[in-house]
């Protein structure tokens, strides 16, 4: 299989991938993408070719970079002698059109398009259809990182669930929270000291055995003074946290 190789999407998870190979070394010859204009411009920033998806090179791995719902979608649209490893973290290879070689290259972190973000310590989970092409997917994932696992389908998935409560939910908490300083006039940059050592906490200690707060004191006039000056969707996410809280350490 030739050493060079193409990617499928041009977004998020795209882009923080193609950053990456480019500044390993790795060769990146054609971006492929919904638009040409999308392609054109991760393309050009990495000395690749844009392509439309039936020009995709056939002896070489395409790393497929869309949305879960789109994988299924997107494969059935490259040609089935393509090597492809898509990079979801809770869609099952069982699920998927048959291929020669089908397989997983799932970084375990939040990516963005705008934010440059080290990879090199990223847990990547591979999986293939084959132990060659699983060999050859760790061997190319340790090119840009030095934390490479081999991951079952089932084990994927529960990391993924794990990584939606770490990451997904504490940042829609942490938006329902800005939104709540903004209204009230509080300045959002004082909470993130508070944040920041958070999360230093649970580096060395198990959440359960650094839980503060009202609900964890069982402090009753607080949390029912709190309730009342929320409303809507917030107020409903702080009551379901308070009694989960409540549930887990005062019952």
């Amino acid at each position: 299989m030739n050493t060079a190789i193409s990617i499928v999407g041009a977004g998020n998870v795209a882009t923080r991938l193609a950053s990456a190979f480019n500044a390993s070394n790795v060769s990146i010859s054609h971006i492929s993408s919904r638009t040409i204009e999308s392609s054109s411009t991760l393309a050009d920033s990495i000395g690749a070719a844009a392509c439309r998806i039936d020009e995709l090179p056939e002896s070489q791995l395409t790393v497929v970079c869309v949305s879960d719902d789109l994988i299924p979608i997107v494969l059935k649209e490259i040609n089935p002698a393509i090597p492809v490893a898509y990079t979801s973290g809770s869609v099952s290879i069982e699920t998927l059109p048959k291929r020669a070689q089908i397989g997983v290259f799932y970084p375990l972190q939040t990516l963005t398009k705008e934010r440059e973000t080290i990879l090199s310590d990223v847990p990547f989970f591979i999986e293939a259809n084959s132990k060659e092409f699983c060999n050859q997917l760790v061997e190319l994932a340790k090119k840009i990182s030095s934390n490479v696992s081999i991951a079952t389908s089932e084990e994927r998935s529960k990391i993924h669930l794990t990584a939606v409560f770490v990451n997904n939910f504490v940042n829609h908490i942490l938006y329902h929270a800005k939104a709540y300083a903004d209204d009230n006039n509080v300045n959002f940059d004082h909470l993130m000291p508070l944040l920041f050592e958070t999360i230093e906490k649970i580096k060395s200690n198990a959440p359960s055995e650094v839980q503060t707060g009202p609900a964890r004191r069982g402090d009753k006039q607080t949390i029912q003074t709190q309730t009342e000056a929320l409303t809507g969707e917030t107020k409903k996410i702080y009551e379901v946290l308070t009694e989960s809280i409540i549930k887990t350490y005062l019952k």
